[in-house]
């Protein structure tokens, strides 16, 4: 049994053992990934990616990880639907994408971890003290960043119903998007839940409506 924080109850995490990394074809087919959700989780995170590039300020080369980190982020559900955060976790740790550079595999690992659970400050310190805090500072800033992009582009797809980003409003401190399709509703309210990780990393803050009927 996993505790939350990404470590198995014995200590066992699976650093240990050797990646064998292996085509997203096959993590689809092996993990039975669903494919429209994954699909669509990636679509927004890079819809997201390129809107907020300025406050964000990953590389452009991120934005592939960004891509393959969200058409993986749920490996684990078919093994353990419940945990799927954590299991997806020690799946990429054992299989990364190959469509990744070694040294990037842990940020695909720990962004499937990352995805499910609210994340504060507290569970940030706590990863720390663990496997997370383990990699170099560049990396682990990567991840959080990756995730928090992960996270809502996830939650755009909460219902479903194949939500998209609408209209996008900068102010000087908040930016607002108008949540389209018949999902919205249920979609805006779970973007703002995910958007946690967000406004720990950021100071602009993301407001998300359904948008307004014409």
């Amino acid at each position: 049994m996993n505790s939350d924080d990404g470590s198995s109850e014995n200590g066992q995490s699976g650093e240990g053992a050797f990646p064998e990394p292996l085509p997203l074809e096959d993590l689809y087919h092996i993990y039975g990934i669903e494919r429209s959700h994954a699909d669509n989780v990636a679509r927004n995170a890079l819809e997201l990616f390129d809107i907020l590039n300025s406050i964000h300020g990953l590389h452009p080369e991120m934005r592939n990880l960004v891509e393959i980190a969200a058409l993986v982020h749920d490996t684990g559900v078919a093994t353990d639907f419940e945990n799927h955060h954590k299991a997806g976790r020690l799946i990429l740790l054992l299989h990364p994408p190959s469509e990744i550079p070694e040294r990037l595999w842990p940020v695909i690992s720990w962004t499937a971890f990352l995805h499910k659970k609210r994340i504060g400050n507290d569970k940030l310190e706590k990863l720390k003290g663990k496997d997370f805090g383990k990699m170099p500072e560049d990396l682990q800033d990567l991840t959080l960043k990756v995730a928090a992009l992960v996270r809502l582009a996830d939650a755009l797809d909460y219902s479903r119903m194949e939500s998209r980003l609408g209209k996008v409003t900068f102010g000087k401190r908040k930016i607002t998007f108008d949540i389209k399709g018949q999902g919205a509703k249920i979609d805006a309210e779970r973007m703002t839940k995910k958007g946690d990780l967000w406004h720990l990393l950021y100071d602009i803050r993301l407001d998300f409506r359904p948008a307004p009927k014409k």
